[in-house]
């Protein structure tokens, strides 16, 4: 049996011959604490008047998961708990990665000393060096005369040197002083204090700068400040001097719950160009409350060309109008079907009038929808001998409110019982529906200029008959495509009485294409309907690829129709027998080319009323090119067509070029060939490396219209990997 009374030399120790000398001399030396060290060397010592040992080449010890030293020699002390070790030393440490030649480090206290370290944080926390490292307990450290980046080159394209870098895990916080930063081996910068995150986690402090210049604001320099208030809560403020506008003021609340979240936000300032208040707010909000989800969307600007004059992203800047919206939605899924309740409300800002006091608000307004098989129905309530499995019922209910800033309010309520019946007839499919609706109008004023100008009370009946016929056949071609020919046609029949004293606050034209051919009314919302007969036809071909190796035709697709209406149905089609044809058609081919195009052709006039085409190639996930024409003649069917504004015709064009490994190249472009100027356009170089990336960028911005701008800009823009983006 060993005695502790001698000193013993072992020769190529392992760790079991190790561990049942130390419990020999204490239990506790080779449990190090609370945990096992297992300890390996070629030679080891035990060292009687300290309690410990001494081990000499290749050591290694391990103790669980929260240490693991090697060095060429290490002493340990069970009466002090400490680790002395030099040489070659590699110590990962409660995750941390630390190289040097001496370490002394207490086993209890994780307290120990370092010297001439290089070190590589847990997870993503960066990696660097230091003269001496201070480990002051489980989550802290202090790095002296050190060096620090989160680029994993070496040597490393940027880096910080400070005179002492104190890091805190508990407080996610690594704070140098006495900084200077480096590009490669040139300082560029010096700060006296800097302060970042260690981890992933939230941490209250300074964000990333944002400096921009452009033609129309001069100088921007925004410092936002980031407050972690709590795990589900924060807050970030930001000042924001604008040289030819004043001062902005900023702010974002976010919010975290169970079942719901949301975020707050808000620009305000005193504009000294134009000599008014200014500002932009924003709430976004959705959760689920006792079965119900509710969503709300709330924007409102204190003055209409806010977005155009000022960078912000809280809003669509080519938005014509703000839309704030409360919705609160139920459903329920039924076995024969499903129920759906919604109610809220609309506020709409005009952001193009002057004046807003006919804006068009909607609040409040409910509704009701439901599908129900009449398979499910009582026996007795339907007729003997019926599919019952072929029909369904389907109702609809609206109740709105609406009104306008001039006085002018209706409430409006609107019942429409829908019933269905399918059935295939051997390669087709028979679909038919009939609708009777029921509207009322309670009016107050003169509302849309309706002519009553009194209080009044008017109302609506309207029916819907339609019958459809569908196909879908199918060809295969072995080793080559599957090939489908798609017809449909359907006839429908709208009757309503008098609409002319009705207000209108919801219902335009829709814009004829080859999407809506089809639809129970040519109109969108309830305030009109559109009356009488017509027939609506269509084919639809496909051709896909179905495996084939190395196909050139991935797939096409290829869609025309067109409509019939009879002598005192034709007011929707200007008057003519049929409507103009309209189409699409999609080819992706091998490569990533892909074409699409979508039109209206006019067979009268033989001219094309409107067309959307675009070619786009993406041969590598880093090149792409698209080229884009937009062409739309305004409508002569009236005013209460959609889109019905000026001769449009564009061309766009949006592109990304892969230069080499790390260089791209990407311009966007959207220019008014009837008006001959550039809308908008903007163009970048970058540089791309796996810890920094640099990007030159300019343009132009486009507002609301073509001779409203947001102004041009040109920016060149900094990201370092770890510590966020700067550009000016």
């Amino acid at each position: 049996m060993y005695s502790p009374l001698c000193t013993c030399r072992f020769t190529k120790m392992g760790f079991t011959l190790a561990l049942a000398m130390l419990f020999a001399v204490d239990p506790s030396l080779a449990r190090g604490g609370d945990l096992p060290m297992d300890v390996h060397a070629d030679d080891l010592e035990m060292d009687r008047d300290n309690q410990g040992i001494k081990a000499k080449g290749n050591v290694q010890i391990v103790r669980g998961e929260e240490m693991d030293l090697k060095a060429d020699e290490v002493g340990y002390s069970g009466k002090t708990k400490e680790i002395q070790a030099k040489g070659n030393i590699r110590l990962l440490n409660q995750g941390d990665q630390f190289e040097g030649d001496r370490v002394v480090i207490n086993t209890d206290t994780k307290v120990g000393h370092l010297d001439q370290v290089k070190l590589h944080l847990k997870g993503e926390g960066g990696r660097g060096g230091a003269q001496a490292v201070e480990l002051l307990g489980p989550d802290n450290m202090t790095l002296t005369d050190a060096w620090f980046t989160h680029c994993d080159c070496d040597p490393p394209p940027w880096k910080l040197s400070a005179g002492t870098i104190d890091i805190d895990r508990q407080e996610n916080s690594m704070i140098a002083k006495d900084v200077r930063f480096y590009l490669g081996e040139t300082p560029v910068a010096w700060l006296p204090w800097w302060e970042q995150p260690v981890g992933k986690q939230k941490k209250s402090g300074f964000l990333t700068p944002d400096i921009r210049t452009g033609d129309s604001n001069g100088l921007e320099f925004e410092v936002p400040y980031f407050f972690n208030l709590a795990p589900d809560r924060d807050l970030t403020v930001g000042i924001r001097p604008i040289t030819r506008r004043g001062v902005m003021g900023k702010m974002q609340y976010r919010y975290l719950g169970l079942g719901y979240e949301g975020t707050l936000q808000t620009q305000q300032i005193q504009d000294t160009l134009e000599d008014r208040w200014r500002g932009l707010s924003t709430l976004d909000h959705k959760g689920r409350l006792w079965g119900w989800d509710l969503v709300a969307r709330g924007e409102l600007s204190q003055t209409r060309d806010y977005i155009n004059d000022f960078h912000q992203t809280l809003v669509d800047s080519t938005a014509r109008r703000l839309e704030s919206t409360v919705v609160a939605n139920r459903s329920g899924i039924r076995e024969d079907g499903y129920t759906t309740f919604r109610a809220g409300g609309r506020w709409n800002q005009d952001l193009e009038a002057a004046d807003d006091q006919f804006t068009v608000q909607s609040l409040p307004f409910m509704a009701y929808s439901d599908s129900q098989n009449l398979n499910a129905l009582p026996e007795g309530m339907f007729f003997e001998g019926w599919d019952h499995d072929r029909w369904r019922l389907q109702r609809e209910f609206h109740l709105d409110h609406f009104y306008q800033m001039s006085g002018d309010a209706v409430q409006r309520i609107d019942a429409a019982p829908t019933l269905e019946y399918t059935r295939p007839l051997g390669v087709t499919r028979l679909t038919m529906r009939g609708q009777v609706r029921e509207t009322a109008y309670a009016i107050q004023g003169d509302p849309d200029q309706t002519g009553t100008d009194l209080d009044s009370t008017q109302h609506r009946e309207s029916s819907m008959v339609s019958v459809g016929l569908t196909s879908q056949l199918f060809k295969y071609y072995p080793g080559f495509a599957t090939h489908t020919l798609e017809p449909r046609i359907e006839y429908a029949h709208n009757a309503a009485t008098d609409q002319s004293l009705l207000p209108n606050y919801d219902a335009t034209q829709r814009y004829f294409a080859f999407s809506n051919l089809f639809g129970d009314s040519l109109y969108s919302g309830l305030d009109r309907i559109s009356v009488g007969h017509r027939v609506g036809y269509a084919l639809t071909t496909r051709l896909l690829d179905h495996g084939s190796e190395d196909p050139f035709l991935r797939s096409m697709e290829w869609s025309v129709g067109q409509r019939w209406a009879p002598e005192g149905s034709q007011e929707y089609q200007q008057g003519y027998e049929f409507s103009p044809i309209v189409s699409n058609v999609s080819v992706q081919l091998s490569g990533g080319l892909e074409v699409s195009a979508a039109n209206r052709y006019d067979p009268y006039e033989v001219e094309l009323e409107n067309t959307a085409v675009r070619v786009s190639l993406s041969p590598t996930k880093r090149d792409s090119i698209s080229v884009g024409y937009h062409y739309n003649q305004p409508s002569a069917v009236g005013n209460m067509m959609e889109n019905n504004g000026a001769l449009l015709e564009d061309a766009v064009v949006d592109s990304r070029v892969g230069l080499n490994e790390q260089w791209s190249w990407s311009q966007e472009a959207n220019y008014s060939l009837n008006q001959s100027n550039i809308k908008s356009w903007r163009t970048g170089l970058a540089y791309i490396h796996q810890c920094w990336t640099v990007s030159v960028e300019g343009g132009r911005n486009l507002a609301h219209d073509t001779d409203n701008h947001g102004g041009g800009f040109i920016g060149l823009f900094l990201g370092l990997k770890g510590i966020g983006d700067y550009g000016v």
